[in-house]
C-alpha cells in the first residue's frame, strides 16, 4: 500500500507541479503527517523533491526530472482506454483527435499491454447517458473554453427558468443576474450538461450552468489564476454542499418489482408478498413525490407520510374526472 502511495505522490508532483502538504494529503486521502513522511522517504531514496518556504510555497521536483514509469497494470489499461467520454469530446470538437491519440497510445505500448488495451476496447463501452437524456446544446462552450484557456474575463448575464433545480448539481446563482464580470477558472461536464466554474469580482467562486447563460462576451481584461485552485477539489466540495443544502422530503413507498429502479432507496429494501417491496426514499417536496408516484400507474403506493397519501388520492381523482370517455349518441 505504501509503495502505491509513493508512486501516486511522485506522479502527482510530476503532473501537477508545486503542491502544499495539505493539497497532497487531500489528493492521496491520507493525513498531512503521512504525506510529510512519504516526501522524506522519496528524498532519502534520491528523488529530487524539495520544499519552497513562504507564501505560495509547497513541495516540488527539479524541472527536468522524470521517473521512468512505463508499466501499466491490466486494470490501469482498462481505466485509460475504456473510460472515455465521447460526447464530452464531441462537444469540445476533440473526438477525432481523441481517437487518433488512443491509436498512438496503443501503438506505443509493449506487446502484452497493447493486447490488454485492444481486448478491453473491443469488449467494454461506457455510455454515461441515460435513455431519456436530452443533450443540451452548449451554446457558449467555445467562448467559455477560450476564456478559461486565455485567462480572460467574461461579461455574462445569467438567467433561470422557473424550475426549482436540476438534480445533483451545485448551480448556485439561479436568479436572473447581470450583466456582471467573472474570471473563468474551469469547465465541468456532468453527464450531458456543461457548467462554468468562475470567480466573481468579490473573490467568491460560483458555478454557472451554460444553458442558463443568456449572454456572454469575452473581454480584453486578463486575470491571474489562483495558484491554489484545483477544479476537481472545488467540484467535489460544491456537490457535497449542494446535496447537504438540498431540500428533502422523506417518504415510504410500497413498490412493485419493475418500478423499484425508479426510486433511490435510502435503506435496505424490505420484500413484501407478490413481488412488492417497501422502500424508504426522499424527493425534494410533496408535489414532486406525488408526481413520481402517479407516474408509476399503480405500481407505487404511498405508505407515509399521510399528507402524501391524501395528495396522491386527490390528484388521482382529478385525473379520473378529466379523463372519462365521452359518450357517443
Amino acid at each position: 500500500m505504501r509503495a502505491e502511495r509513493l508512486l501516486r505522490l511522485l506522479l502527482h508532483l510530476q503532473t501537477r507541479g508545486r503542491s502544499t502538504v495539505a493539497q497532497l494529503a487531500t489528493a492521496l486521502e491520507v493525513s498531512p503527517r503521512t504525506v510529510q513522511r512519504d516526501l522524506d522517504a522519496l528524498s532519502l531514496a534520491g528523488v529530487p523533491v524539495y520544499s519552497i518556504r513562504g507564501r505560495g510555497g509547497g513541495w516540488t521536483m527539479l524541472p527536468d526530472y522524470r521517473s521512468r514509469l512505463t508499466g501499466l497494470t491490466p486494470s490501469e489499461v482498462m481505466s485509460v482506454f475504456v473510460g472515455a467520454t465521447a460526447h464530452v469530446l464531441a462537444d469540445l470538437g476533440l473526438d477525432a483527435s481523441s481517437e487518433l491519440a488512443v491509436t498512438k497510445l496503443i501503438a506505443s505500448l509493449p506487446d502484452g499491454t497493447r493486447r490488454e488495451a485492444e481486448y478491453a476496447r473491443q469488449r467494454l463501452l461506457i455510455d454515461h447517458a441515460g435513455w431519456d437524456d436530452r443533450r443540451e446544446t452548449p451554446r457558449w462552450l467555445d467562448l467559455c473554453r477560450q476564456a478559461v484557456w486565455e485567462e480572460r474575463h467574461l461579461q455574462i448575464t445569467y438567467g433561470d427558468t422557473t424550475a426549482a433545480g436540476d438534480g445533483a448539481t451545485p448551480d448556485r446563482d439561479r436568479r436572473r443576474r447581470g450583466p456582471f464580470v467573472v474570471a473563468p477558472l474551469g469547465l465541468v461536464a456532468k453527464a450531458r450538461t456543461w457548467y462554468l466554474v468562475a470567480a466573481r469580482t468579490d473573490g467568491r467562486l460560483r458555478t454557472y450552468r451554460l444553458s442558463r447563460l443568456t449572454s456572454a462576451e469575452l473581454t480584453d481584461d486578463t486575470f491571474t489564476r489562483p495558484a491554489d485552485f484545483d477544479l476537481a477539489t472545488y467540484w467535489a466540495r460544491a456537490q457535497r454542499e449542494f446535496q447537504a443544502s438540498r431540500p428533502t422530503y422523506p417518504i415510504v413507498l410500497k413498490v412493485r418489482d419493475h418500478a423499484v429502479r425508479r426510486f433511490r432507496p435510502l435503506q435496505p429494501m424490505l420484500p413484501v408478498d407478490n413481488n412488492w417491496w417497501i422502500i424508504h426514499t426522499d424527493l425534494e417536496n410533496p408535489h414532486e413525490a406525488c408526481a413520481a408516484v402517479l407516474a408509476q400507474a399503480g405500481a407505487a403506493q404511498v405508505i407515509a407520510p399521510p399528507e402524501l397519501v391524501t395528495l396522491v388520492g386527490e390528484a388521482a381523482r382529478a385525473i379520473t374526472a378529466t379523463h372519462r370517455p365521452t359518450s357517443r349518441e
